[in-house]
């Protein structure tokens, strides 16, 4: 194993804080695996030889453990049909690790600093197992795209940067004020600054110079008593950021969903919906497939009554801990109606609160 390789091995074995309990940890880990795995895979290993496995590689990344890295890379790609899965499984387990780890940090003072080379590590270790170590594009990207801005900072040029905060597009164009080796430095719109800070990220618009959505972290800076952004730790999208047709919004508080298909029925919380589409959330996996279709019960804060629509699912996604359904709708044109009516509502809302916290 070369020094990178042992670096981020190292981060994985230095996580521990106060609050950090590593056999909650671990199984927390074990279980997302599980659950991400039977997502994805058709034909899945029986449990007790996933457990063996995947314990196997917690105890590799996370304790001192003396196991071979390697052949515990070779065990996870065994699980597999198709090899194509691999990254997938590990983007999505360890998306629902690092949720878990960040909670870990509630009401400790000190110790954030740790979550963002634990990012930088899980990317890095993605990489190894799925073979863009040799990759020179992953590796050059960043060091390409801050040229790319040098020359239009020289140019005096702009970008359009871009949030969807609570669904809502808040987009505007951004001046960029310095590069350096790692970083950009930002003078954006108060507005888009604002969503930018919460959101901890924005993402730059693909132009004549960079073929690509590219999303990079934000952190908030001060320059002789003016405020900046810094960009950093850029990754590039592979599908355009624009495939929605229409706006999409998260409500203010928690909304249940109704769900009927066939023998099957349950609830589920709102995550975002838009004139032909919702997306919904739940602790639980239900057996649904792709173009099922089903009845969506909206519920009285959006019709002013419970409203059945049509729906057909069209993606399941994991999500913190549990799932994400996605359902393209069919409102009639009166359901449409009053759906453009709380979208522009709440849409409204939304940028007002965001215009209330500029500081």
């Amino acid at each position: 194993m070369n020094r990178q390789n042992k670096d981020f091995l190292y981060l994985f074995q230095n996580l521990s804080h106060d609050h950090f309990d590593l056999k909650i940890f671990r199984i927390t880990f074990i279980k997302g695996a599980w659950k991400v795995y039977n997502e994805i895979e058709d034909s899945p290993v029986s449990q007790t030889q996933f457990q063996n496995t995947i314990t196997s590689f917690f105890d590799t990344l996370f304790s001192n453990k003396k196991n071979n890295f390697e052949k515990n890379v070779e065990n996870i790609h065994s699980l597999f049909s198709n090899q194509d899965k691999v990254e997938q499984f590990l983007s999505d387990t360890f998306c629902i690790v690092l949720h878990h780890y960040i909670k870990s940090f509630y009401g400790v003072a000190n110790g954030w600093e740790k979550i963002v080379p634990f990012t930088q590590a899980i990317k890095n270790l993605i990489a190894n197992m799925t073979d863009h170590l040799n990759d020179e594009s992953l590796f050059l990207f960043e060091d390409s795209l801050i040229d790319v801005l040098e020359i239009l900072r020289q140019r005096s040029g702009t970008i359009i940067v871009l949030n969807t905060y609570y669904g809502v597009p808040i987009q505007n164009s951004a001046k960029i004020i310095h590069t350096d080796a790692n970083s950009v430095i930002l003078k954006a719109h108060p507005l888009q600054e604002t969503a930018a800070i919460k959101q901890n990220g924005l993402y730059l618009l693909k132009n004549d110079e960079f073929k690509n959505d590219v999303y990079a972290s934000v952190t908030p800076i001060n320059i002789n008593g003016e405020r900046f952004l810094e960009l950093n730790r850029f990754d590039q999208l592979e599908t355009s950021l624009f495939h929605r047709q229409s706006i999409r919004v998260q409500p203010a508080e928690p909304m249940l969903f109704g769900i009927k298909h066939s023998l099957l029925n349950f609830r589920s919380h709102l995550y975002d919906l838009s004139i032909d589409g919702v997306a919904v959330i739940t602790k639980h996996s239900y057996p649904l497939s792709i173009s099922s279709e089903v009845v969506i019960t909206f519920p009285a804060e959006i019709f002013g009554s419970l409203i059945d629509i049509m729906g057909e699912m069209v993606y399941k996604s994991s999500y913190e801990g549990g799932f994400k359904y996605h359902f393209k709708t069919r409102p009639t044109v009166q359901q449409e109606s009053e759906l453009s009516k709380y979208i522009k509502r709440r849409e409204q809302e939304i940028i007002k609160k965001l215009r209330d916290e500029i500081v």
